[in-house]
């Protein structure tokens, strides 16, 4: 097949959707396929048969990069009739769509959940007055209502959202959930946990959660201190995982003897089975592939039931929790650390009815030989 990927950036290092296309296109190469990228920057792809072509977009504002990206893959789409165009979002003409951030309305709906109640009608008013905002409502309407590609949805909440705001047919969406690489992310990597947390200063007996995101306020930061502040009398350590900026360093250092910035990381595949819990209380995430991760890991997760990811979390591998509430995130996180702490004392308590059972059989034993000796 002749398939050509549309992202603005074809970079592994920037972020989800830009390293999901990344991935994908070695895939596909690999797999025989002619594969071509459409973008504006990338990084060189590993495999020599990908074909990439660059884009001159408008660079600045943010909103006219969106559009001039959209309106140039369409030109530059429309005379390569004979390939599948496939793209995850920000484009105007496609055959099969990934909305690998989700559906723009429903994230702009729940992302204003993070301001008091009373502040979200003005909030959500003067948001939706924002160029930005405009030109993805707009490339989104004309994805759904105009163009009517396949769509490939990435968690059932995703493609629920699809089926409600535009009255999309079922027909025309395939649920495929995120994959990851199983022999990456695998709980063997424990193995390095004395090394992580060395390197962290977090202590072997510590309990740590751990927090990774890229858009720190996006992924529920704030509440998560907040949730942080009912811990008091419940120890823990929390090791951050991202670029967290000035802001969020001044406001985590006001519990420098919980929170540990960890700044970005190259090799999460061990950080992940070297916490004792993923915390990701994000007010928005079609299918976050963290979660995906740290299951993969054997790390049990939290997380809000606006992320996708929340279908594969159980009362067996962790709890999910409302958005921006501080209170239900620092319940379920003391919930997490009671699990550690009656697994340990059932465990002890097994080698406790061990111990005992041993030392009766000694007695036992003892009586025994006594008896022989005086009979």
């Amino acid at each position: 097949m002749r398939i050509c990927i549309a992202i603005e950036k074809f970079n592994p290092q920037v972020g989800g959707a830009e390293r999901y296309c990344w991935d994908l296109a070695q895939f596909l190469a690999e797999h025989d396929h002619e594969v071509k990228v459409i973008c504006m920057t990338a990084q060189d792809p590993l495999h020599p048969s990908v074909q990439i072509i660059r884009l001159t977009c408008i660079r600045f504002p943010q909103a006219f990069r969106h559009l001039s990206f959209a309106l140039l893959h369409r030109r530059q789409a429309r005379s390569m009739p004979d390939h599948i165009h496939f793209c995850v979002g920000n484009t105007c003409f496609m055959d099969v769509y990934q909305p690998h951030g989700g559906v723009h309305r429903a994230w702009f709906d729940r992302d204003t959940l993070r301001y008091d109640r009373h502040l979200r009608t003005p909030v959500r008013f003067f948001k939706r007055l924002s160029l930005k905002d405009m030109v993805q409502r707009a490339l989104e309407w004309w994805t759904f209502r105009v163009q009517r590609p396949h769509v490939i949805a990435i968690s059932k909440m995703v493609a629920q959202d699809i089926r409600e705001r535009f009255q999309y047919l079922s027909s025309l969406i395939t649920l495929i959930p995120n994959g990851i690489d199983t022999a990456r992310f695998t709980s063997q990597n424990r193995m390095y946990s004395s090394e992580i947390r060395k390197r962290y200063g977090l202590g072997e007996d510590d309990f740590v959660f751990l927090f990774v995101a890229q858009n720190f306020t996006l992924k529920g930061f704030d509440v998560l201190l907040e949730a942080t502040r009912n811990l008091r009398e419940s120890p823990c350590r929390i090791l951050l995982i991202g670029p967290a900026d000035a802001a969020a360093r001044r406001k985590a250092a006001l519990f420098k003897d919980v929170i540990v910035i960890g700044d970005r990381a190259h090799d999460l595949e061990k950080i992940y089975p070297a916490c004792d819990c993923l915390v990701h209380p994000t007010f928005y995430d079609a299918c976050s592939l963290v979660i995906l991760e740290a299951l993969a890991s054997g790390l049990p997760v939290i997380t809000t039931f606006v992320n996708g990811a929340s279908m594969y979390v159980d009362e067996r591998n962790g709890l999910v929790v409302p958005p921006g509430d501080p209170y239900a995130l620092a319940v379920a996180m003391k919930d997490m650390m009671e699990r550690r702490r009656t697994s340990e004392e059932i465990t002890f308590k097994n080698h406790n009815e061990v111990f005992a059972s041993v030392e009766e059989l000694l007695v036992q034993e003892e009586r025994r030989r006594n008896k022989d000796k005086g009979g």
